[in-house]
Protein backbone atom coordinates (compact mmCIF):
# COMPACT_ATOMS: atom_id res chain seq x y z
CA UNK A 1 0.00 0.00 0.00
CA UNK A 2 1.53 3.52 -0.71
CA UNK A 3 1.38 6.12 1.31
CA UNK A 4 -1.54 8.58 0.33
CA UNK A 5 -0.24 11.39 2.88
CA UNK A 6 3.18 12.30 4.82
CA UNK A 7 3.53 14.56 7.56
CA UNK A 8 6.34 15.11 10.20
CA UNK A 9 9.96 14.89 10.23
CA UNK A 10 12.17 13.18 12.77
CA UNK A 11 15.75 11.60 13.15
CA UNK A 12 17.35 13.54 11.05
CA UNK A 13 21.14 12.54 11.00
CA UNK A 14 24.41 13.36 9.16
CA UNK A 15 27.52 11.15 8.11
CA UNK A 16 30.70 12.57 7.24
CA UNK A 17 31.78 11.04 3.95
CA UNK A 18 35.41 10.69 2.74
CA UNK A 19 36.51 10.32 -0.89
CA UNK A 20 39.69 7.93 -1.12
CA UNK A 21 41.22 5.48 -3.48
CA UNK A 22 38.33 6.09 -6.13
CA UNK A 23 35.34 5.08 -3.23
CA UNK A 24 33.32 6.91 -1.19
CA UNK A 25 32.87 5.43 2.85
CA UNK A 26 31.17 7.37 5.95
CA UNK A 27 31.37 7.72 9.31
CA UNK A 28 29.15 6.36 11.98
CA UNK A 29 25.97 8.88 12.24
CA UNK A 30 25.69 11.22 14.71
CA UNK A 31 22.08 13.01 15.38
CA UNK A 32 21.04 16.39 14.18
CA UNK A 33 18.35 17.89 16.31
CA UNK A 34 15.63 20.18 16.11
CA UNK A 35 14.48 19.64 13.07
CA UNK A 36 11.32 21.80 11.58
CA UNK A 37 10.96 21.50 7.87
CA UNK A 38 12.66 19.81 5.43
CA UNK A 39 12.34 21.03 1.30
CA UNK A 40 14.12 20.37 -1.80
CA UNK A 41 13.87 21.06 -5.51
CA UNK A 42 15.59 19.08 -8.34
CA UNK A 43 18.67 20.62 -9.84
CA UNK A 44 17.86 20.20 -13.64
CA UNK A 45 15.25 20.30 -15.87
CA UNK A 46 13.20 19.47 -19.01
CA UNK A 47 14.37 20.77 -22.77
CA UNK A 48 12.18 19.97 -25.74
CA UNK A 49 13.81 18.81 -28.94
CA UNK A 50 11.72 20.04 -32.39
CA UNK A 51 11.60 18.14 -35.20
CA UNK A 52 9.12 17.60 -38.05
CA UNK A 53 6.82 20.02 -36.82
CA UNK A 54 6.13 18.72 -33.32
CA UNK A 55 7.77 17.78 -30.02
CA UNK A 56 10.13 14.80 -31.34
CA UNK A 57 11.78 14.16 -27.88
CA UNK A 58 12.18 15.21 -24.59
CA UNK A 59 15.52 15.61 -22.79
CA UNK A 60 15.95 15.19 -18.88
CA UNK A 61 18.39 16.22 -16.44
CA UNK A 62 18.36 15.49 -12.98
CA UNK A 63 21.91 16.02 -11.26
CA UNK A 64 21.00 16.14 -7.90
CA UNK A 65 18.68 18.58 -5.59
CA UNK A 66 19.13 22.05 -3.66
CA UNK A 67 17.88 21.03 0.15
CA UNK A 68 16.84 23.52 2.60
CA UNK A 69 16.85 22.03 5.79
CA UNK A 70 15.22 24.33 8.59
CA UNK A 71 16.31 23.80 12.48
CA UNK A 72 15.87 25.11 15.76
CA UNK A 73 19.41 25.31 16.28
CA UNK A 74 22.33 24.09 14.77
CA UNK A 75 24.81 22.39 16.75
CA UNK A 76 28.09 23.02 17.94
CA UNK A 77 29.46 19.21 17.02
CA UNK A 78 27.90 19.65 12.76
CA UNK A 79 29.49 22.92 12.83
CA UNK A 80 33.20 21.26 13.71
CA UNK A 81 32.56 18.32 11.74
CA UNK A 82 31.03 19.85 8.58
CA UNK A 83 32.02 23.74 8.78
CA UNK A 84 35.21 23.31 9.96
CA UNK A 85 34.85 25.51 13.47
CA UNK A 86 36.96 24.67 16.10
CA UNK A 87 37.70 25.18 19.91
CA UNK A 88 40.18 27.93 21.13
CA UNK A 89 42.44 27.46 24.30
CA UNK A 90 39.34 29.08 26.38
CA UNK A 91 36.87 26.53 24.85
CA UNK A 92 35.23 29.22 22.87
CA UNK A 93 33.57 27.72 19.35
CA UNK A 94 35.90 29.65 16.29
CA UNK A 95 34.17 29.72 13.06
CA UNK A 96 37.24 29.37 10.49
CA UNK A 97 36.63 30.99 6.89
CA UNK A 98 39.29 29.46 5.18
CA UNK A 99 38.20 26.03 6.38
CA UNK A 100 37.39 23.24 4.30
CA UNK A 101 33.63 22.53 4.06
CA UNK A 102 33.15 18.85 4.59
CA UNK A 103 31.01 16.14 2.32
CA UNK A 104 28.47 14.72 4.04
CA UNK A 105 25.63 12.15 3.93
CA UNK A 106 21.94 13.45 5.13
CA UNK A 107 19.23 11.13 6.88
CA UNK A 108 15.97 11.71 8.08
CA UNK A 109 12.27 10.24 8.40
CA UNK A 110 9.18 11.42 7.38
CA UNK A 111 5.73 9.75 8.75
CA UNK A 112 2.78 9.04 6.45
CA UNK A 113 -0.26 6.45 6.91
CA UNK A 114 1.50 3.54 6.43
CA UNK A 115 5.17 3.88 5.04
CA UNK A 116 7.26 5.87 7.73
CA UNK A 117 9.86 6.25 5.03
CA UNK A 118 13.47 6.64 5.87
CA UNK A 119 16.08 8.42 3.34
CA UNK A 120 19.72 8.89 2.73
CA UNK A 121 21.26 11.43 0.23
CA UNK A 122 24.42 10.32 0.03
CA UNK A 123 26.89 13.53 -1.24
CA UNK A 124 25.88 16.46 0.73
CA UNK A 125 27.69 19.84 0.98
CA UNK A 126 26.01 22.89 2.88
CA UNK A 127 26.65 26.46 2.39
CA UNK A 128 27.57 28.13 5.61
CA UNK A 129 24.45 29.51 8.71
CA UNK A 130 24.25 33.52 8.95
CA UNK A 131 23.04 34.57 12.34
CA UNK A 132 19.52 36.37 13.35
CA UNK A 133 18.51 36.90 16.72
CA UNK A 134 15.38 39.46 17.72
CA UNK A 135 14.03 40.90 21.06
CA UNK A 136 11.83 39.28 23.39
CA UNK A 137 8.76 41.11 23.02
CA UNK A 138 4.45 40.28 24.61
CA UNK A 139 5.89 36.39 23.55
CA UNK A 140 8.31 35.12 22.69
CA UNK A 141 9.04 33.36 18.85
CA UNK A 142 12.23 30.93 18.87
CA UNK A 143 14.80 31.68 15.93
CA UNK A 144 15.88 29.00 13.64
CA UNK A 145 18.48 27.97 11.11
CA UNK A 146 18.23 27.22 7.65
CA UNK A 147 20.85 24.98 5.69
CA UNK A 148 21.45 25.45 2.22
CA UNK A 149 22.41 21.91 1.46
CA UNK A 150 23.26 20.43 -2.22
CA UNK A 151 22.69 17.16 -2.85
CA UNK A 152 24.38 15.30 -5.73
CA UNK A 153 24.70 11.47 -7.51
CA UNK A 154 27.08 8.81 -6.22
CA UNK A 155 27.79 6.47 -8.58
CA UNK A 156 26.92 2.99 -7.49
CA UNK A 157 27.36 0.04 -10.13
CA UNK A 158 27.56 2.30 -13.25
CA UNK A 159 23.95 4.23 -12.25
CA UNK A 160 24.08 7.91 -10.37
CA UNK A 161 22.43 7.40 -7.58
CA UNK A 162 20.71 10.70 -4.79
CA UNK A 163 19.07 9.00 -2.54
CA UNK A 164 17.78 5.90 -1.14
CA UNK A 165 14.14 5.58 0.75
CA UNK A 166 13.69 3.15 3.23
CA UNK A 167 9.75 2.15 4.07
CA UNK A 168 8.29 0.29 7.19
CA UNK A 169 8.81 -3.52 6.63
CA UNK A 170 11.84 -3.43 4.20
CA UNK A 171 14.72 -5.80 5.56
CA UNK A 172 16.81 -2.69 6.52
CA UNK A 173 14.65 -0.62 8.00
CA UNK A 174 15.15 -0.66 12.03
CA UNK A 175 19.41 -0.33 11.48
CA UNK A 176 18.82 2.01 8.81
CA UNK A 177 20.48 5.45 10.50
CA UNK A 178 23.51 3.30 12.06
CA UNK A 179 25.43 3.38 9.20
CA UNK A 180 25.26 4.31 5.29
CA UNK A 181 24.98 1.64 3.25
CA UNK A 182 25.55 1.95 -0.71
CA UNK A 183 22.10 0.60 -1.79
CA UNK A 184 22.78 -2.91 -4.48
CA UNK A 185 20.98 -2.37 -7.12
CA UNK A 186 20.31 -5.45 -9.47
CA UNK A 187 19.91 -5.76 -13.18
Amino acid sequence: MSNKITFGLRNVHYALATFAEDTWTFDTPKDLIGAQEFSSELVGGTTQVYADDKIFHTLVSNSGATITLKLTELSDEFKKDIFGYALDSNNNLVEVVNADVKTFALGYEIQGDSKARRVWYFLCTATPVGQATKSKADSIEANSVSLTITARPIEVNDKEVLRVIASKGDTNYEAFFDKVTLPTIEG
